[in-house]
């Protein structure tokens, strides 16, 4: 609906004279001022030299003229848009019946009043397509051509344990890649890992210093000891790298070692590194993420230090001390070392044997990179030197910012042992669902959890480690998610586990609320055929709305648009604060009006259990069907 307003208003304008002008249709916040708004009134009052209200006050009275059945002009299709479809220009020609009614604000708003009729023909659209509304797919009828897209994200090191800082990297990709699905294009997951380099060196020297190191670590059994040992190993080798120069000289031989894949550290070395793929891949699992390529940073540095070796040939590089540096700072940017004096290729020359392995496997049309901000220079340096390198990258290669997930002691840091490890967060925020759902009636406060079901408490053990475990990811996720991706984040337990209040939690009750009403509404049904369920397949098309039940139709009615705003914007936050508000409207509803007995209401509440699913599961939120 949005696009076809602004290609109403697009034509308009034409008819006024003006084509280089792209009008802006938007959702207001109130729903006094229209389901939808432009302000292109206020845009065009300086051209013009005219007020914005009286702009507006034109714009009307040609678009009512268009809606008029009086009207000689076929609405909405003056001219035939390159490309367009029969099926465009028949949802373009339909949009002008769908509009109840035009309203004018100060100083020049157009606000625009979607019919209840159209709202409620939203909500059977909705209750058809089931699992599939809110996707786009590609096809020529919505003008939508079907890309190739990479998304590379998580990026743990191994031999490093995997802090919140990744966690949030790798919930963030995982929506992206959801997202981009739901509109139709072919979405390739892949997670770049650093398995060579100095940090692994130090963790060996870590290890090998220890006398006692082989019956250690034939003596750890489970997952969390391995990684605990590989830990210490970790900062006791930084800390002696950093301290002691003969350690330091030690590591970097250790380092030169791997690299040239010598048989004296080879066997401790890919034990280790299994270790940690195996630690990773149960994160990966839990959070409900998969790859479809592992790329390594041992598979690239070779053919990484070959490309920049011809770069430098080409002039695209320079020899500066001995060693082979990107001139950055031609371009604006800074200069950066590939190749250092001692022939290691650095993290900027293993990218360019990366970006080429990835364009020969995949030819993506675009590559995602799912990196932290303060790599933002980095990125701009290597894909100038990229772009230079491998022409064919120009304008595919995109880093999407995400911020640092901060403590009150500051950034997180694995140098000095003070990480704050993604499984505790995790497991932290299931300790907190699990005290919710365990308090006894003594104990217990309605004001604090007015959302947990009393049923919910009285769950055996292995339901209550369901929900906690699912309210618990949830909690994680949506704290993250439900903030710009670019912005940083002090995580709040109390805040993120609620059941009431802007939550994941909150939204999985609320989707639990809507499915026990729609179960009770069957079981007071009885007369219902075998095999049939409520809803009731007819909706009345013509039913009278009251303002709780309209400001509901109105965000269902939102939402394929506000799946492929998220999509095209890689914003993950607008799709969460949609669902908080559908979650309120609807809990409005609910306290105000009895649900069971009225089929519009019982429709409405089918849609929007099955909106909230949808849109969670784009979250990468599981739903849970009693809470």
């Amino acid at each position: 609906m949005k696009q076809a307003l602004e290609d109403l208003l697009t034509e308009t304008l034409e008819d006024l004279g003006i084509s280089d002008i792209t009008p802006v249709v938007e959702k207001p916040a109130d729903e006094k001022f229209g389901d939808y708004t432009s302000t292109i009134a206020m845009v065009l009052a300086k051209r013009l030299q005219q007020k914005p209200i009286d702009i507006a006050t034109e714009l009307k009275k040609r678009l009512e003229e268009k809606k008029s059945p009086f009207s000689r002009k076929e609405p909405y299709l003056k001219k035939s848009q390159k490309g367009q479809t029969i099926s465009q220009k028949n949802t373009e020609k339909s949009v002008l019946q769908a509009i109840e009614k035009i309203d004018i604000a100060p100083p020049g708003f157009l606000n625009f009043f979607i019919s209840a009729s159209t709202l409620i023909r939203q909500l059977d659209q909705a209750l058809k397509e089931k699992e599939h509304y809110g996707e786009r797919p590609s096809s020529p009828d919505t003008g939508k051509q079907k890309k190739s897209i990479m998304v590379e994200f998580a990026h743990p090191n191994t031999h490093k344990m995997f802090h919140i800082g990744h966690l949030r990297n790798i919930m963030t990709g995982e929506v992206i890649v959801r997202l981009l699905e739901s509109q139709g294009n072919n979405v390739i997951r892949v997670n770049y890992q650093g398995d060579v380099g100095l940090h692994i060196a130090k963790c060996l020297y870590g290890i090998l210093e220890n006398s006692n190191y082989k019956i250690q670590m034939t003596n750890l059994n489970t997952q969390t000891e391995k990684m605990e040992f590989l830990g210490k190993a970790y900062t006791a080798g930084s800390k002696a790298y950093e301290e002691n120069n003969d350690a330091k000289k030690a590591i970097e031989e250790i380092n030169s070692k791997i690299y040239a894949k010598n048989s004296e550290v080879m066997e401790i070395y890919t034990k280790t590194r299994q270790w940690s793929l195996d630690y990773f891949e149960n994160i990966y699992k839990r959070v409900g993420t998969r790859f479809d390529r592992y790329y390594f940073e041992g598979e690239v540095y070779e053919s990484g230090k070959k490309a920049v070796t011809e770069g430098l040939k080409k002039g695209i590089f320079e020899k500066s001390d001995g060693a082979v540096i990107f001139p950055g700072e031609q371009y604006g940017l800074h200069n950066r070392v590939f190749i250092t004096r001692e022939g290691n290729t650095t993290y900027e020359g293993k990218d360019m044997g990366l970006a080429k392995l990835q364009m020969a496997e995949y030819h993506p049309d675009r590559i995602i990179h799912v990196v932290a901000s303060e790599q933002t220079a980095y990125f701009q340096v290597i894909f100038k030197a990229m772009e230079l390198l491998f022409p064919e990258t120009k304008g595919k290669e995109y880093h999407l910012v995400y911020g640092w997930v901060r403590l009150r002691e500051g950034k997180m840091s694995s140098r000095t042992g003070n990480v704050v490890l993604g499984e505790w967060l995790l497991d932290t925020a299931k300790q907190e669902i699990r005290n919710i759902l365990k308090q006894s009636d003594s104990n217990y406060k309605e004001a604090e959890h007015p959302y947990v079901s009393r049923q919910a408490r009285d769950y055996g053990s292995a339901q209550q480690e369901e929900i906690a475990e699912k309210a618990a990811i949830a909690a994680v996720k949506y704290a993250f998610l439900k903030v710009g991706t670019n912005q940083e984040i002090a995580f709040d337990f109390a805040s993120s586990v609620s059941f009431d209040g802007d939550s994941g939690p909150y939204l999985q009750y609320t989707y639990a609320r809507a499915k026990s009403v729609l179960r009770k509404s069957n079981i007071q049904n009885p007369c219902l055929p075998a095999g049939r369920q409520n809803p009731k397949s007819k909706i009345n098309m013509n039913s009278t709305l009251n303002p709780e039940e309209r400001s509901v139709m109105r965000l269902i009615n939102y939402f394929p648009e506000t799946v492929a705003d998220a999509a095209d914007n890689y914003a993950p936050n607008t799709l969460c604060t949609y669902l908080f508000r559908l979650a309120q409207a609807f809990n409005l509803l609910y306290q105000k009006h009895q649900i069971i007995g009225n089929d519009l209401r019982i429709n409405l509440t089918a849609a929007i259990a099955q909106v909230l699913k949808n849109g969670l599961s784009l979250l990468g939120i599981e739903t849970l069907e009693k809470m």
